[in-house]
Formats: C-alpha cells, structure tokens, sequence
C-alpha cells in the first residue's frame, strides 16, 4: 500500500511538472539593436561633460537629456538674443533642449557629423555638491538650413550638482556670445519650433 502511494504521488508530481512546463518557455535570444548606448555613470563632472559631448557628437538625443536635470534646468540664451523671444527663453526646459536636438538631428545634411569640443577656462566650488564650470565651446553642425552658419563658438557657463544617485546633472546654462550670429543661442531658436 505504502508503495502504490509513493506511486501516485510520484505520477502526479510529474504530471503538475509536465503540465508546468509549457507555461515557462525560453525565449528565443534577440539580436542586438542597433542604438547602442554608451553612456557612463556621471560620478565625476568630467564624466557628465564627456557625456554630453558624445550625446551631441553621436546625435543621441536620450543620452543628451540624461546630462540635464530634466524637473529645474533652466537656459539662459545670449542677452542679445533675449530681448525678441523673451517667450521661448522664458520656460525653456530640458525637454526643449531635446527638442532643439530633435529637430536638427532631422535637418542633418551629413549622418553622425557634429562634433564638439570644449576647452575648461575655469571651475569653482559652489557648494560641496555643486560646481560652476565655464568653458569656451565650439560646434560643427552640418545642418541644412542656409541662412545660419555650421560652425557655432562661444563659451557656456554650466551650474553642475550632484543628484540623488551621485551622479553629475546640469541644473543651469548660460550661453555667452563670442562673435554675433555664431552662438549655441542662435542654433537653439532656430530649431526649437
């Protein structure tokens, strides 16, 4: 009797087992996509700034709003820029700065060909999570609008804090204008709308 019980016992669990098994089934392995991210764990600001060029280099629009602290960043365009669109610089945001990049990444006349450079002119403690960097920047855009140059130069200052994860976010930028009609300022506005 002892051993007709084991049996049943026995049969049952392998058939709960058999029954199981067709609800876990292995999926077949997907190959990889071909937007990759390269984006690194901004513990250092240098780290956020490479980020941010890469972003801008690669044309990666994701990983460019990762470099902002998306709920307060504020942009401040050049003062000459301000005075005529006091309404777009009013509330711009992160997700307008993602949608400027957008809508260049669009009107590209070459793939994959921006490319940024910045050169640290100075960097200060503001607080013990928080920097002020200042840079002069320069930014090759083969964009295909005709009325506005491709070579942008000009020199942002950046308010970087620390968020939660302790990693680097930009908070604030202010854009200082260098040569008129060359600034970031100037891409921006064009390509916001």
């Amino acid at each position: 009797m002892h051993s007709r019980k084991l049996l049943i016992r026995t049969w049952s669990a392998m058939a709960l087992l058999l029954m199981l098994s067709g609800c876990f089934q292995i999926r077949p392995v997907e190959p990889p996509g071909s937007a990759t991210s390269d984006w690194i764990s901004p513990t250092d600001y240098s780290i956020l700034l490479d980020n941010l060029k890469r972003a801008v280099n690669q044309g990666n629009a994701q990983n460019y709003l990762r470099c902002f602290q998306v709920d307060s960043f504020r942009f401040f365009p050049v003062a000459r820029l301000y005075n005529d669109n006091e309404t777009i610089w009013a509330n711009w945001s992160a997700l307008d700065e993602q949608g400027y990049l957008d809508n260049v990444l669009a009107n590209l006349s070459v793939a994959n060909s921006n490319n940024l450079v910045l050169a640290q002119t100075d960097l200060q403690d503001v607080t013990s999570d928080s920097l002020r960097y200042v840079g002069d920047y320069s930014l090759r855009v083969n964009h295909t609008d005709t009325s506005l140059t491709t070579l942008f130069a000009g020199q942002l200052q950046l308010l970087i804090k620390r968020n939660t994860f302790n990693e680097w976010e930009i908070h604030r930028w202010a854009d200082i204008e260098i040569e008129k009609d060359s600034s970031w300022s100037e891409l921006k506005l064009r390509y916001v709308q």
